[in-house]
């Protein structure tokens, strides 16, 4: 069996790759694709978890609900 890696740097070591998933990447769902998921080392400071769509640093949606944001 493979062990599933993230596609894209993530810039805190704490953090944990949990795995990737479809997701709207936009509020509005205009913008769909595959993001790393990864559960945030600081939850009180945004969400439980980081959606990653980009090695870029501003490209990640910060959620406590995974649900809000799966197409």
């Amino acid at each position: 069996m493979r062990t599933m890696k993230p596609s894209y740097k993530h810039d805190c070591d704490k953090c944990k790759f949990v795995g990737k998933i479809f997701v709207a990447l936009d509020l509005y769902g205009d913008k769909k694709g595959i993001a790393d998921v990864y559960e945030s080392c600081n939850s009180d400071f945004g969400g439980k978890y980081i959606l990653r769509n980009s090695s870029k640093g501003h490209d990640y949606i910060t959620t406590k609900n995974l649900d809000t944001w799966i197409v």
